[in-house]
């Protein structure tokens, strides 16, 4: 299998000699008409040259006789220089001299040149040029000039010399460009294929250079963006199982602890049902967790089907309100609802909203103080409901505000294991919202300043593509 470079190189260069090659073969056939073009007007200026040349001798003869003591040399000498057989003459056509015993006449060109014009013409392999010898525009004469196009077959092979000289020099460079054009390509591919191979035995740090402006630059920010996400996205399945597993583990070993010291039946009453009450409420916690888990993982596959109940926010909210009314009673916490009677339904699922909004109160509740206060308030806006939900907690320092909705996230991690919980309710929470097109915001003051929560929630939704946008149905 050949590799790509050498698939660009072999059309390349089959492409630049189909190319030059037709062009030679064009530019031959314009080098063959063009050399014979210029032989035959060369035949006839020389023709007109030693017209004007022969024109005194040619006038003496036609008064007083020719003398060929006289032409003859002349014509010797310019036949030697023109490579060609010379005759001459009188203006009635009468030969009177010749530089060659053999030599043919043309009677068309000589014909021409009685008639007082230049002319040529090629018959086989020669070529003939006549030129009348003028005398105040009367023709006293005429110069034939013969000679072989052998001489022109010289001037021929020396243009095909330099056009196919022209044609390698001009093949060599375009080679050389293709050679360079065809490693810009693929050495970048080299690279990324590389940087995949890499990627795809672990090694999520790999990175492409972005310096070009081109398609393939753009590929490699798409390589680079990819890169990160998979990087990120690992990370975080790491953190994830590495957190669940230990969530996991706590409860599972506090229970076994628990009824290994039941099973041994060495404990009071007191403490046996101690025992007990733990136990059951480990396994809640555990439950609640695995039930988190199988909610993200559905909502991680877009496996979650989307509720179509049209739920009563304000029945919704004082139910949960009566919920942890008894545990808000118990530390002193103040809970106002301001909830309007004709708030409009939103389709949707009772359940998820119940997760969502039992997960905001039950960390409000969670993080408030004794004495302390909770506000829940829903407006209805042109296209959604807004829910408020504002406490006088111990609120969240601004470093990490932005990690709040992340899995696992514990604010005040040295009281993780004093405040109830895994870090999994926000995300779960953020992941509904936006599952039915929602938006959730959090904002604090920082620490002891409280918490706002901010959630709309549509009342309508269409399913598109596995999206679900915001609309009136």
């Amino acid at each position: 299998m050949k590799s790509l470079r050498t698939r660009l190189l072999l059309a390349y260069a089959a492409l630049i000699l189909a190319g030059f090659t037709i062009l030679a073969l064009l530019a031959g056939r314009q080098i063959l008409s063009g050399t014979l073009q210029d032989f035959s007007s060369g035949i006839v200026e020389q023709a007109q040259l030693v017209a004007r040349v022969l024109k005194e001798p040619v006038e003496e003869g036609t008064e007083h006789g020719v003398d060929p003591t006289t032409l003859d040399p002349l014509l010797q000498t310019y036949a030697e220089r023109a490579e060609a057989d010379l005759i001459v003459f009188d203006g009635s056509g009468q030969l009177l001299a010749s530089s060659s015993d053999d030599s043919d006449i043309n009677t068309v060109v000589v014909g021409t040149a009685l008639s007082g014009n230049a002319g040529s013409e090629t018959q086989g392999d020669v070529v003939y040029a006549a030129a009348p010898i003028l005398d105040d525009d009367q023709v006293i004469g005429v110069v034939q000039v013969s000679a072989p196009l052998s001489a022109a077959e010289n001037l021929i092979r020396e243009r095909w010399l330099v056009l196919g000289g022209a044609v390698l020099v001009v093949t060599v460079l375009a080679g050389l460009a293709a050679l360079w054009l065809s490693n810009t390509l693929t050495q970048p591919l080299a690279q990324m294929q590389k940087a995949t191979m890499q990627v795809a035995q672990g090694d999520f740090s790999q990175r492409l250079p972005e310096t070009r402006q081109d398609e393939i630059g753009e590929v490699a920010r798409s390589f680079n963006h990819m890169a990160g996400q998979v990087e990120a996205m690992v990370e975080e399945q790491r953190a994830f199982a590495s957190n669940a597993s230990h969530e996991l583990r706590t409860p599972l070993t506090a229970i076994r602890l628990r009824s290994e010291a039941l099973r041994e039946g060495n404990l009071d009453s007191l403490t046996t049902e101690q025992y007990i009450v733990e136990i059951d409420e480990e396994a809640r916690r555990m439950g609640n967790l695995v039930q988190d888990l199988m909610m993200l993982s559905r909502l991680d596959s877009g496996r979650l089907e989307a509720g179509r109940e049209q739920v009563d926010s304000a029945r919704l909210a004082r139910q949960l309100m009566n919920e942890i009314g008894p545990q808000a009673e118990r530390q002193g916490i103040t809970l106002q609802l301001d909830a309007p009677a004709n708030l409009p339904p939103v389709t949707a699922g009772s359940a998820h909203l119940m997760i969502v909004f039992r997960n905001l109160l039950n960390n409000a509740l969670k993080y408030t103080p004794d004495g302390g206060q909770i506000t829940w308030q829903i407006e209805a806006g042109e296209d959604a409901l807004q829910h408020t939900i504002r406490d006088t907690g111990q609120g969240i320092p601004a470093d990490d505000l932005p990690h709040v909705f992340d899995r696992f996230y514990r604010v005040d991690q040295s009281r993780s294991r004093e405040v109830p919980g895994v870090g999994l309710g926000l995300s779960l929470v953020r992941m509904i919202v936006e599952f039915y097109g929602g938006t959730i915001t959090l904002e604090s003051g920082g620490p002891g300043q409280g918490t706002t929560v901010t959630v709309t929630w549509p009342y309508y939704y269409k399913e598109r593509s596995g999206h679900y946008d915001v609309g009136a149905e």
